[in-house]
């Protein structure tokens, strides 16, 4: 193993053993991106309630597991923001679809739509301030904390609104 003091500045790493052209974010956010958009398929009326059970398990392991461990993957590599937002998100797919699954197999009661509004809002605000963390980036990684803020409380106001959530899952 190279000593790091003999690397060019823009080579080192937070941690030595990790190469700096080794990133998660590529996976993470096709793993994102690709869930985001089968759920938004459904929420624009595009494809038939019957899909949910392929976006349920799609979000559990895809959406959810893999952007986890891509989170993981950047928080080792001294990513900390990339390592919050995807296992944030990460997290947020596996809690979507863990609570789909037990309003089938279980007898559990739905949320409120309040509850659920809360829920959609929260994430909406942390969306937000990950929006904000994103100045000093790229026009791309802004435009998807941009969108993705737009898309919770669009969501958030779909709840009461049938037409707004379908125009929610158009802006999806």
């Amino acid at each position: 193993m190279a000593d790091t003091a003999e690397m060019p500045v823009e080579t080192k790493s937070v941690n030595p053993h990790v190469a700096t052209t080794c990133t998660a974010g590529p996976i993470g956010l096709t793993a994102f991106g690709i869930t985001t958009i089968l759920l938004n398929f459904l929420n624009a009326e595009l494809i038939g309630k019957d899909t949910i059970t392929l976006i349920i398990c799609y979000g559990m392991f895809h959406g959810g597991m893999i952007q986890i461990l891509a989170g993981m993957w950047e928080v080792y590599r001294g990513n900390i923001f990339g390592g919050c937002a995807f296992t944030s998100y990460g997290g947020f797919w596996m809690g979507f679809a863990l609570f789909e699954i037990l309003m089938v197999i279980t007898e559990l009661e739905p949320p409120s739509k309040d509850g659920k509004v809360v829920w959609l809002i929260v994430w909406g605000i942390f969306t937000l301030l990950n929006l904000i963390g994103t100045l000093n980036a790229n026009r791309v990684v802004q435009f998807v904390f941009a969108s993705l803020t737009a898309l919770f409380f669009l969501l958030a106001a779909g709840v009461n609104n049938a037409d707004i959530h379908v125009l929610a899952g158009h802006v999806g």
